[in-house]
């Protein structure tokens, strides 16, 4: 149970409990497999005891876990408990949203996990609105690290790959369109070109992905990103491998397997020249295994300018291969990532969150670190959690998007 509905619950308590029908809720509770038939607490539930403290404390602990089942909620007729849970859910009134804060307080922490639990277990997908920049960051003298110039029209190109049905076994991805939606619209609002794909096979990703990597158009732009979203898995030498939707995990032979290492090699100075010197990140938003990461307890918390001559210099005798790429994982390797069924994924939603509030004023790789910070305050029911990873290939400088914001904006 997520700590801001516990603490719900315990505002609410005096008036909800009393409302409770227990011999009509019971049927409901064991069918959802709430309580167990043997349960050693069913002989207290009468109206002689009802009043009892301790009783109605475990009856409203259990009460609010009946639903913590996302996507299906417990349905608890008659039609006045259907009030109690809808008030539980979605409260309305400012007293007792002022009271919690007054009561509750929290620190930073304690804020930013429920901000972020406010996003991924919404009602409705998360609305896109960039906070634009007011200034570029790219020239401004830095004595440690240089920054990647970025100031195109537009800021880069953006390729977004979705898989959501399958023609095997293998269950759709509710939700997934929002993750699509929402990223489109975000590069969109950023002053990014965004090209999207929907359900593509194995071999038509690797497709998609050869011919955007040829675009000509990377040349005049000072930036690239690659989103793909799919089921994902772990092949025997433990890659990271991209689920087309003709998968099959017994695979014939004629079925085009696909890497995410594929997805990057499309984008080395050698294969796409256009983009050499010019930061690339990709991003995937797949399993990588099986594994299920569980959080642990622990016993405390504790609270560049632009290139010179000389660079350019240098970059006319030789550059390496694999260079200026970020490459971002949603989940650790072997293990699984997370989707709510009706907002979309964590990482993605996050990811849009993030770089709508703060591309205006941070660089890409405090963004990521900033994703991921966020990311670790969420989890299952049963203490299921999720890591995000970031890898530097050469990506050596600070990259700031200034969303919404061009040259001729400054001009008077």
């Amino acid at each position: 149970m997520h700590r801001r509905d516990r603490k719900r619950i315990d505002y609410y308590c005096e008036s909800v409990v009393p409302k409770i029908d227990i011999t009509t809720l019971f049927p409901k509770l064991l069918e959802n497999k709430v309580y167990n038939r043997d349960d050693v607490n069913i002989s207290t539930w009468t109206s002689i005891h009802f009043s009892s403290q301790v009783t109605i404390r475990f009856k409203k602990i259990h009460f609010c876990d009946g639903k913590a089942k996302r996507g299906k909620p417990l349905d608890v007729a008659p039609a006045a408990h259907r009030s109690i849970r809808a008030g539980l859910i979605c409260p309305t009134s400012l007293s007792y949203q002022l009271q919690l804060n007054e009561q509750y307080g929290g620190s930073s922490n304690e804020r930013q996990e429920e901000s972020m639990d406010n996003i991924v277990w919404a009602n409705k997908p998360l609305k896109i609105e960039v906070s634009k920049a007011t200034r570029f960051l790219d020239s401004e003298s830095c004595t440690i690290l240089q920054r990647y110039p970025m100031r195109s029209k537009p800021r880069g190109l953006v390729l977004v790959i979705s898989n959501i049905y399958f023609d095997s076994t293998e269950k759709p991805r509710l939700a997934a369109e929002h993750d699509e939606a929402n990223l489109k619209e975000l590069f969109k609002q950023m002053g990014f070109e965004v090209v999207t794909h929907q359900n593509l096979t194995g071999q038509q990703i690797k497709e998609a992905v050869r011919t955007f990597s040829k675009r000509k158009d990377l040349e005049k732009v000072d930036s690239c990103f690659v989103f793909i979203t799919s089921h994902g898995t772990e092949d025997k030498m433990n890659n990271s491998e991209i689920q087309g939707t003709d998968y099959q995990k017994d695979a014939p032979a004629n079925y085009e397997k696909v890497l995410c290492s594929d997805i990057y090699d499309y984008f080395t100075v050698e294969a796409c020249p256009q983009l050499a010197e010019k930061p690339k990140i990709f991003v995937f938003q797949i399993c990588r295994g099986e594994k299920v990461q569980k959080s642990v307890a622990q016993s405390r918390v504790s609270i560049d300018s632009l290139a010179n001559k000389a660079d350019e210099y240098v970059r006319g005798l030789t550059t390496r291969n694999y260079s200026d790429m970020l490459i971002v994982q949603a989940t650790l390797p072997g293990h699984v990532a997370y989707r709510d069924e009706i907002t979309g994924s964590w990482f993605i939603q996050i990811l849009c969150k993030v770089f709508m509030t703060y591309a205006c004023t941070e660089h890409i790789q405090d963004l990521f670190s900033m994703i991921d910070a966020h990311l670790k305050y969420l989890r299952m029911s049963d203490n299921k959690c999720q890591t995000s990873t970031v890898e530097s290939r050469g990506f050596n400088k600070h990259c700031y998007l200034h969303p919404g914001l061009y040259e001729e904006d400054l001009i008077d």
